[in-house]
């Protein structure tokens, strides 16, 4: 048996026993024998069952947000708007569902050639504990919409919006058997990863266990798409909004407690406004207030883990002789949070170019900050990671912003604004941060594959046919 906590007073809220690899083995015996009726139904049949999920969620989005918050310790503004993303990727993918189509190909006037797309059949979906019910949704609706069949391991840490999102697909019509959720830690997500009945592996989370995970599934070749961590740059050049730009970077780094792969973890300020910004900033972080997730006037709750927290007030500490601690919250002095995970935000700078709060993911609410003096100073800094899931930059100046656009080493750019997702647009990194497209027109190239057939126009062997022909070639 494993405790589920929550991180806000590290309360017991659950005991569940983690899915044995038998069980794993079961679950995927049964997700494969229910994919091909489930993938026989159209696209429409489809979609209204997603639809009838997602108005399952928004009936009880109440509930989620308070489990997800006393399970995450997020607020419960956020976790409102988590589980109306959730919704939202429900429709999203209920609307895709019937436009799923192939292509005729003119190969010559001997032959009639096309495409059929067709669903992997079992994804196994792995998912972290920063964002648990939105990434159960963003795995399991794709691969419902394609007609995939899917195996969703959420976090040891963080599995109970997971759980109950299972028995709403149930309750809105989804066939038994087909979605699977299996609570368990790195056992269990090894017996998925590795099971030969697997398909596809859809995979979100640290980089370490992404590469853990590639080298799992290389050995059946089931295919993978990672969506790892991030170092991301915010780059504010002389002519930007600097009051927008404030306001951005304090969200872009401190909201969900900093627990975020696209968090703008590096300020880059040009020298001649970087007091000015470094002081408001600071100004801001210190009025940040640190405190119970459901009272709405705290701006960030705890840490959803233990280790976490203990990993995140390691780098303050270093930061203490690596660089300058320019400002932090205080955190709560309140007895029924005393044994809550929390860490104060802190804003760091003066550090030297490869220090390690530069360059590895924090994944809390640490900000670094360093000035550059020009363009290619900015970006030389901004590509100084072998991370590249995201960056921002501000500026007045157009050709300045898609130049450094198109030479940033990232998978999403933010130009004058910041951690604006979206269901239709692709989404992914570079390096450390992964590969594989999720979201938009890419979730249907990553969940289904192309097959292609070939029919003959012609009596007999077409012509060039034969032993070293050219047809034959191949």
């Amino acid at each position: 048996m494993v405790d589920v906590l929550s991180p806000i007073d590290a309360r017991v809220l659950t005991r569940l026993t983690p899915a044995t690899p038998s069980d794993v083995d079961s679950a995927v015996r049964a997700a494969r024998a229910a994919q091909p009726g489930w993938a026989r139904r159209t696209g429409g049949e489809r979609g209204r069952i997603l639809h009838a999920v997602a108005d399952l969620i928004e009936a009880n989005l109440e509930e989620l947000a308070e489990t997800e918050t006393r399970n995450t310790g997020k607020i419960l503004g956020d976790t409102r708007r988590e589980v109306r993303r959730a919704a939202g990727t429900f429709r999203y993918y209920a609307g895709c569902a019937d436009q799923v189509r192939g292509e005729t190909i003119p190969v010559g006037t001997e032959y009639h050639t096309y495409t059929v797309p067709e669903p992997y059949g079992v994804v196994a979906g792995v998912i972290p504990w920063n964002v648990p019910f939105f990434f159960a949704a963003k795995k399991i609706a794709p691969a419902l919409a394609f007609g995939n069949a899917c195996v969703l391991k959420p976090a040891e840490e963080t599995p109970l919006t997971a759980l109950r999102l299972a028995g709403l697909l149930a309750e809105g019509g989804v066939p038994e058997g087909l979605v699977q959720v299996l609570p368990g830690g790195r056992e269990t997500g090894a017996a998925l990863v590795s099971h030969p009945d697997v398909d596809l592996v859809v995979f979100t989370g640290h980089h370490e266990t992404g590469k853990a995970i590639a080298r799992t599934a290389a050995a059946n070749l089931t295919p993978v798409a990672l969506e790892l961590g991030g170092k991301s740059p915010q780059v504010v050049f002389p002519d930007a909004d600097l009051d927008r730009v404030v306001d951005a970077v304090v969200l872009g780094v401190f909201a969900s407690c900093g627990q975020m792969c696209i968090a703008g973890s590096r300020l880059l300020l040009h020298e001649s406004i970087y007091d000015d910004v470094l002081d408001r900033v600071a100004e801001r972080v210190r009025a940040l207030r640190v405190g119970d997730p459901f009272d709405e006037a705290t701006d960030l709750g705890p840490q959803i883990t233990a280790a976490q927290r203990d990993k995140t007030l390691e780098f303050i500490a270093e930061s203490h002789s690596t660089g300058r601690v320019v400002a932090q919250s205080a955190i709560p002095d309140d007895e029924r949070l005393r044994g809550g995970f929390y860490v104060p935000p802190t804003v760091v700078d003066r550090l030297a170019d490869g220090a390690r709060l530069l360059r590895e993911e924090v994944f809390g609410p640490v900000l670094a900050v360093s000035p550059f003096r020009d363009d290619a100073d900015a970006l030389r800094l901004a590509n100084d990671t072998q991370f590249g899931l995201a960056a921002g930059v501000w500026t007045a100046d157009i050709a300045r912003a898609h130049r450094f656009a198109g030479q940033v080493r990232v998978g999403t750019v933010w130009i004058n604004t910041y951690r604006v997702l979206s269901d239709l647009v692709p989404f992914g990194g570079v390096g450390l941060s992964g590969y594989g497209r999720e979201n938009g027109t890419e979730a249907a190239r990553l969940y289904l594959r192309p097959k292609s057939v070939w029919t003959s126009l012609t009596t007999g062997l077409p012509q060039g046919y034969g032993l070293g022909g050219a047809g034959a070639a191949g």
